[in-house]
């Protein structure tokens, strides 16, 4: 059976999705599928069951995904992948050091938190920071 999968709009002030789809279905798994800093925000769930998806066709804010292609190209282009700092000692002590030996000018670094750990972790090879990107199908 070919993997199908639905690309909803929600609110995150109410969980309102668009179609009235349940986020409490146990058929339409999110595997962490969600990104809030998009307006309107997106969801994506993999359906686990042989439902009518007629039910969605033409529905405002909902797109249906046919195939794992389609799924994954959706996952790219709806959920970008985060910098996080995954171990705060060595994260801090390794900037400071760099710092202090001038190898990093810190006026010179983005205002953007995310673009600023990117460039500390590329670029300067800070440890401690990490890259998460959304698992595939």
């Amino acid at each position: 059976m070919e993997k199908k999968a639905l690309l909803i709009e929600w609110d995150p002030s109410t969980g309102k999705r668009a179609g009235n789809i349940n986020p409490r279905d146990v058929n339409l798994r999110c595997n962490a599928w969600q990104n809030m800093d998009a307006t309107p925000a997106v969801e994506l769930r993999i359906i686990e069951d042989d439902r009518d998806m007629s039910q969605y066709e033409g529905v405002e804010g909902v797109t249906i995904l046919n195939g794992k292609d389609a799924i994954n190209a959706a996952i790219d282009a709806n959920f970008p992948s985060k910098i996080v700092i995954e171990d705060e000692l060595i994260y801090a002590e390794h900037v400071k050091s760099k710092i202090r030996s001038k190898k990093i000018n810190i006026d010179k670094l983005p205002d953007d938190k995310n673009a600023r750990l990117k460039e500390l972790k590329n670029k300067y090879g800070i440890n401690g920071i990490f890259e998460r990107k959304p698992q595939k199908v």
